[in-house]
């Protein structure tokens, strides 16, 4: 271990001090620091002890988007996305079939996956008022799907599968679908109390919801 560290410092040193930029050339000197390091500004104000982290691509051929959960002074690497700070039942909300509608819809393309985007789908993406109680029953199913990956065994993209490919389809693992099926009825009641017929509703209900939020926005500006 100490081997690999060494040479990726001197891998790192070599980089900077090969760069046309000053700025690089001078942390040529510490080749063992970050040059940026602004995740540390939201880990040291977080009042939680976990980090939400988001994948920033995700096969089409799953039902779920196999979000996790981090230590929050973990330093989140460019292939995903990290959101600090944040209360667990945001993790239930973004696990939910409401917000793969929304993914769906407004998500860019890598092949026949996914592009996750801060801006354009998560900073976008309706949220109703959730009551106390509301929250906790959303964050109790979400431990029990964080428990359920731990017990069973396989990676997270073996436990998601890829159900919903056309060839050689891989099923999810079926006690985390049930798990998620449950959370999908905690989620979809919050935003309509007699749920949904089908995903055309949960999607219609999203575009009302962030047409409103939009108007709202234009009047008050």
């Amino acid at each position: 271990n100490n081997l690999f560290i060494n040479n990726r410092i001197k891998i790192v040193k070599h980089f900077r001090t090969h760069s046309k930029k000053d700025i690089t050339k001078n942390l040529a000197n510490v080749p063992w620091r970050f040059a940026e390091t602004r995740f540390a500004n939201f880990a040291e104000n977080n009042q939680s002890t976990f980090t939400i982290i988001v994948p920033r691509h995700t096969s089409s051929a799953r039902i779920y988007l196999p979000i996790g959960i981090v230590e929050k002074n973990i330093v989140i690497a460019d292939s995903a996305i990290g959101i600090y700070n944040a209360p667990l039942w945001l993790f239930g909300i973004l696990e939910s079939r409401m917000h793969m509608q929304w993914i769906k819809t407004l998500s860019g393309r890598l092949g026949n996956g996914y592009r996750y985007s801060n801006i354009l789908v998560y900073n976008t993406f309706p949220v109703p008022e959730l009551s106390s109680r509301r929250k906790n029953e959303i964050e109790q199913i979400v431990l029990d799907i964080l428990d359920i990956r731990e017990e069973e065994s396989g990676t997270l993209a073996e436990l998601y599968g890829s159900p919903l490919a056309e060839k050689n389809p891989k099923p999810m693992n079926p006690r985390l679908l049930k798990a998620h099926q449950e959370l999908d009825e905690v989620v979809d009641r919050a935003y309509k109390p007699n749920g949904f017929r089908d995903d055309n509703e949960r999607l219609a209900l999203l575009l009302d919801m962030y047409s409103k939020k939009v108007k709202e926005n234009e009047s008050t500006n």
